[in-house]
């Protein structure tokens, strides 16, 4: 295998079709859609693949904004790259970059699936086109309906500030909605005859402060007011919370979410509230993987691109972690603001996604990624060590084998 002419073959088709890319980044960008409605993202993503010829299937898995684009030159691996699309509420819009994961990701399928034919490169490109990871997941729903069935390897790229880096792990997510439901009374006249649903949305808070000591390190928790219903003179007869979890591992989220219900127990318990409680969406922790970490970083280097050392840790949370927990996968973070670090999902990082730092993030997303899947093609036995290795990081975070390859 020669990496050296895998990049220049890479490097050329994608300077040729990089205005197309950036015209699907600034086409995203300028029409930003919430999850599960990236009608226009998806679509554009669509005929983008279908023209470069590859086989494409919308509403994958029975989500309307879902597609996967497949191409197959012979009998080889199937390497997977996940494109994500859905922008923040809240006026945040793409806050977190999905525009540039999108547009990387198309550039890189276009450059891999020129590379496997220049090359005569045997196995199988599929382009996962994933709505909503930010809330619902939808690479969870993928998953789980069995889309991914035949991936062998899984890839996506993510914009970051300070220096661009191979993500190692990252936290478990949960969020649950808490409602409480009292009764009204004029505060005034008649107190004895209500249920004050404020009253337990208060004793829960104070229960969680109690519970925090009790949490193991790392484990994080942001609990918050969604609606009161108060009224002037009135008891207020409802009441909802929401409130999310993160934590290190599955089992550490796990154990806080016990705490937590009992936390919205107590507000009920004090009041007299009815309480409902439901778990709304939940990812797992990212498990890095070495084998495919380092094809990716040398093909960065390659393009001279500075790199933090090792597969340094991170706090957030991405549906992506699920995946890597049957997937042999990686997510690395390419700067779009090498000089300072600063938070994603702020007005401040959205500034810098149509920034030249931006634009150089998007290409070389798109080169790295198109590299480092034409090299997994060609060493099948790169392939059996990033299986092996997910088995040894789930048997040393998890004590035993909780899943295994079919």
């Amino acid at each position: 295998m020669d990496k050296k002419a895998i990049r220049e073959c890479v490097e050329n088709y994608v300077n040729g079709i990089w205005k197309e890319m950036w015209n699907i980044s600034e086409y995203i960008f300028q029409n930003p859609e919430v999850g599960m409605k990236e009608y226009k993202a998806a679509a554009v993503q669509c005929e983008f693949l279908g023209k470069e010829g590859f086989c494409v299937e919308r509403s994958a898995g029975n989500l309307d904004t879902a597609f996967i684009g497949n191409y197959q030159r012979g009998e080889g691996p199937c390497i997977a790259l996940f494109s994500e699309y859905d922008c923040l509420p809240d006026g945040l819009e793409h806050a977190c970059g999905h525009n540039l994961i999108a547009a990387a990701t198309m550039g890189a399928a276009a450059a891999a699936k020129r590379t496997m034919e220049e090359m005569d490169i045997r196995g199988k490109l599929m382009i996962v086109g994933a709505p909503d990871e930010e809330f619902t997941g939808g690479k969870i729903t993928l998953l789980k309906k069995g889309c991914l069935d035949q991936v062998d390897a899984a890839m996506a790229v993510h914009p970051t500030s300070a220096m661009s880096r191979v993500a190692g792990g990252n936290y478990a997510y949960l969020t649950y909605q808490c409602e409480y439901i009292g009764k009204s009374a004029h505060s005034g006249s008649r107190p004895w005859e209500g249920i004050n649903a404020q009253d337990a949305a208060l004793l829960f808070f104070s229960a969680l402060g109690c519970a925090r000591q009790m949490l193991r390190d790392g484990v994080r928790i942001n609990a918050y007011v969604k609606d009161g219903m108060q009224h002037e003179g009135t008891i207020s007869a409802y009441a909802k919370l929401g409130c999310d979890i993160s934590a290190p591992d599955i089992f550490m989220l796990e154990e806080a979410a016990k705490r937590i219900e009992q936390c919205f127990k107590c507000g009920a318990v004090g009041t007299g509230c009815e309480l409902r409680f439901e778990r709304k969406e939940s990812s797992k922790n990212r498990i890095p993987n070495g084998v495919i970490g380092e094809v990716f970083r040398e093909n960065c280097l390659a393009w001279g691109e500075p790199m933090m050392e090792g597969m340094p840790d991170d706090t957030g949370g991405e549906d992506l972690g699920d995946v890597s927990h049957v997937i042999p996968a990686i997510n690395p973070h390419l700067t779009v603001l090498p000089e300072r670090k600063i938070s994603l999902h702020t007005p401040e990082f959205r500034e810098h996604v149509l920034t030249p730092a931006g634009e150089h993030m998007c290409l070389l997303g798109a080169e790295t990624l198109a590299a480092t899947a034409v090299e997994l093609m060609t060493q099948p036995e790169l392939l059996v060590k990033a299986k092996e290795e997910l088995q040894e990081r789930l048997k040393s975070l998890y004590g035993k084998e909780y899943f295994k390859y079919q």
